[in-house]
């Protein structure tokens, strides 16, 4: 357990204790009791960094890992607007990238064709490293870190531009690998990273982003400071509709010369008259997330007492840590549909409840749908336009449950 930042090693001071939940990523075969493990939310009494206190085995979380990003139709559009951004940045057919936590090699695969780039990646994941190798896209099985990246540099020496998306809220040891990166990067490159912004998880109670496989939960403050400490400088930041609310920044080291943008400026701002880092606000959100879990329990309860047929929508991480923190189960709910072949047929964690391919809701007899993927539920929702012709209804749990009619 943490008792120091993550990225300050100052004391942290706890905002809620959220009991035991077991680990989201975690979708077994066979319906059996899985470990829980505590999580509790902290932040920084200097930095002001919100963090749970708790470092688990990375390898519990990460080696065989059930999400690809070649999924979601969402984040494919987003990747398409981030193209357009990149070709101004520079980026040609003679640039060197990589990508930490490329996962299935989804987004350098697009690199690569969209601008015959060198590219390469590196992830935890035995099954995704194993799969984006198997299309050509090379990609080294590991964890990034400040000692992986003197191998890398040996092998492939510096890189333009480097990439770590929705994965800076992974790290353990967040400053082992922002050296890294500032090891790899070329005097003139430029890291992209994306990250759920603070602001959006505090403000609109999504405490659905706290589980393990979270431990920091970053704002521009935390992300410009993780930067400052390892000779690194944000130059330039966009909030982007990922993840329910995302920061984008673009970074270089402390050498060059590129000027702070204004939009920058603005996020800072935003930030300090949300009163996002007093001590008072963090600590209502703790009374934020006790209420809504109660509203969420409640509202699926009294639909179940009138025997209505409730089922879930989105077998992501997410997801699961809410149904958990929620006290939902397999006694409230009837099934949970997944278009992730890689999920079906399993059992999700901690609540067992099989998980099905979409394709059989309309076979199923089924009232209500709860949205878990929440972020992308006019995705969902536009593809299961056929459940609520006939009557279906679908819930969205933020910012507050509700019942779309």
């Amino acid at each position: 357990m943490k008792k120091r930042c993550r990225i300050c090693n100052y004391r942290i001071k706890e905002i809620i204790n959220l009991g035991k939940i077991a680990l989201v990523g975690n979708f077994l075969k066979k319906k059996i009791d899985q470990k829980k493990y505590n999580i509790s939310l902290n932040y920084c009494l200097k930095c002001k960094h919100v963090q749970i206190s708790e470092h688990l085995n990375p390898d519990l979380l990460f080696k065989n890992y059930l999400w690809e990003t070649g999924i979601s139709k969402s984040n494919i559009l987003l990747i398409k607007k981030l193209l357009i951004k990149l070709k101004k940045l520079g980026i040609n057919k003679k640039s060197k990238i990589l990508e930490i936590a490329s996962n299935d090699g989804s987004f350098i695969k697009i690199l690569k064709k969209k601008f015959n780039s060198f590219v390469i990646g590196v992830d935890p994941a035995r099954n995704l490293a194993k799969k984006a190798n198997s299309k050509k896209i090379f990609t080294i099985n590991n964890y990034f870190n400040d000692k992986l990246s003197y191998f890398i540099k040996k092998k492939f020496d510096k890189f333009d531009f480097i990439f770590a998306r929705n994965v800076i809220a992974h790290l353990n040891n967040p400053n082992h690998t922002f050296k890294g990166i500032e090891n790899l990067l070329k005097d003139d490159g430029i890291l992209i990273l994306e990250v759920p912004h603070l602001l959006n998880i505090i403000k609109k109670n999504q405490y659905d982003n706290i589980f393990h496989e979270h431990v920091g939960f970053h704002s521009l403050k935390s992300i410009k400071d993780l930067c400052k400490i390892n000779q690194l400088k944000v130059f330039d930041a966009e909030i982007i509709d990922s993840q329910g609310g995302s920061i984008r920044c673009y970074v270089c080291k402390n050498k060059s010369n590129r000027l702070n943008s204004r939009r920058m400026e603005n996020i800072l701002n935003l930030e300090k008259k949300s009163n996002l880092f007093s001590g008072i606000n963090l600590g209502k959100f703790k009374f934020k997330i006790k209420n809504h879990s109660k509203k969420m329990y409640q509202l699926i309860r009294n639909l179940k007492n009138k025997e209505n047929k409730i089922s879930l929508y989105g077998a992501s991480g997410k997801g699961q840590a809410l149904i958990q923190f929620c006290k939902i189960s397999n006694k409230l709910i009837d099934y949970t549909f997944d278009k992730s072949k890689l999920k079906q047929d399993r059992f999700t964690p901690g609540t067992n409840i099989i998980i099905k391919d979409p394709k059989y809701i309309s076979r199923k007899k089924i009232d209500y749908l709860i949205i878990l993927s929440w972020n992308i539920k006019d995705e969902i929702i536009k593809q299961e336009k056929d459940f609520f012709k006939k009557g279906g209804k679908f819930i969205v749990p933020f910012p507050e449950p509700k019942i779309l009619k």
